[in-house]
């Protein structure tokens, strides 16, 4: 009895704004995950790019040759697009609402449809359609886009500053790993999952935060954080192919 009171008393807030604190994390995840699904690339076809730039719905257009991998919350996001020229082959768009749509052209698109002085060269089909609707699109001007970019960088910017500042302030030392365990979990695990579980078992958030007798080291924080991904990867790749890009977009 005696050692658990210890452990309430030792591990309770004792200032009322860690509780605002923690709320506002919560919020904030809340909202970064929202918008990080809302702008997350979603797969369309030849015929959604054509009509979206010939009716003048589209902000910016990129090539690519693939996608890099996303990771934990230090460089969180949805995946990029490795450039390429406009041999491609994806062809990635944004709309003026903040959503991103690609498709796969092999062989991209004619090079003088951005440089008029470029040398031409044989494409698809395909390519040369994509290739009539984008001449159409540069001759006007294209809508405003939503800042959702920067709000994303923003939030992701204020939770990592939050988390180091609240980390390194809290006047009680974590009760189930170091702070550098903390620290690596929270940077390597996927979609800011690791924020959530010190956010539910630790101090100063947690009055009941079990304390272990050998808390987890650094090392264990880059091994959960890498497990979290693999088994995260395993379930969404299974949700994907199960519900499509619609619900469930690329995010790896």
């Amino acid at each position: 009895m005696t050692g658990d009171a210890v452990v309430r008393e030792v591990g309770r807030p004792k200032v009322f704004w860690w509780q605002v604190l923690r709320v506002a994390f919560v919020l904030g995840w809340v909202a970064w995950a929202a918008l990080t699904w809302w702008v997350s690339p979603r797969e369309g076809t030849l015929d959604d790019a054509r009509a979206d730039l010939t009716a003048g719905r589209v902000t910016t257009y990129e090539w690519g040759r693939g996608w890099s991998d996303a990771t934990g919350l230090f460089s969180p996001g949805r995946p990029q697009l490795e450039s390429a020229d406009t041999d491609g082959p994806v062809f990635l768009w944004n709309t003026g609402d903040g959503r991103q749509h690609y498709i796969t052209v092999p062989g991209g698109v004619p090079a003088d449809v951005v440089d008029p002085a470029a040398q031409p060269r044989s494409v698809t089909p395909e390519g040369e359609s994509l290739a009539a609707a984008l001449r159409v699109f540069h001759a006007h001007d294209g809508p405003e886009a939503w800042p959702v970019g920067t709000l994303i960088s923003g939030l992701s910017l204020a939770g990592v500053i939050l988390f180091l500042w609240a980390l390194v302030s809290a006047s009680a030392p974590p009760a189930g790993g170091t702070r550098w365990f903390w620290f690596w979990l929270v940077g390597t695990a996927p979609l800011g999952l690791g924020l959530l579980w010190w956010l539910t078992r630790e101090r100063p958030w947690s009055s009941r935060a079990p304390v272990r007798e050998k808390r987890f080291k650094w090392w264990a924080g880059i091994g959960f954080g890498f497990l979290a991904t693999l088994v995260l990867s395993l379930v969404l790749w299974g949700l994907h192919s199960l519900l499509g890009d619609a619900l469930v977009p690329r995010v790896s």
